[in-house]
């Protein structure tokens, strides 16, 4: 009889998952306070382009905020004349 399985003890942490990384990562939306801004400085072509992905992130940080009990923060994403404002309004 073969064995299906086997048991090894001591084996530690899984490895790593690799994921896609994110692509808005760098961006200091968990660091910013009410009131403050970002600008993203692009053409308008590229702001057409870019803005539903920004809105997204700034959506699920919130998002997460709120399942996590934890203060809600709310953003205002635009298209500006220089590129994408992004501001903390909660």
């Amino acid at each position: 009889m073969t064995q299906r399985y086997r048991v090894l003890e001591n084996a530690g942490a899984p490895p790593p998952k690799p994921g896609r990384p994110r692509k808005w990562g760098d961006l200091p939306l968990e660091t910013i306070n009410a009131g403050d801004m970002i600008e993203l400085p692009m053409t308008k072509e590229e702001a057409y382009t870019k803005i539903n992905a920004i809105r997204q992130v700034a959506w699920r940080i919130g998002r997460r905020d709120k399942l996590n009990n934890k203060p809600i923060r709310r953003f205002s994403v635009r298209k500006m004349d220089y590129g994408i404002g992004i501001w903390r309004v909660q």
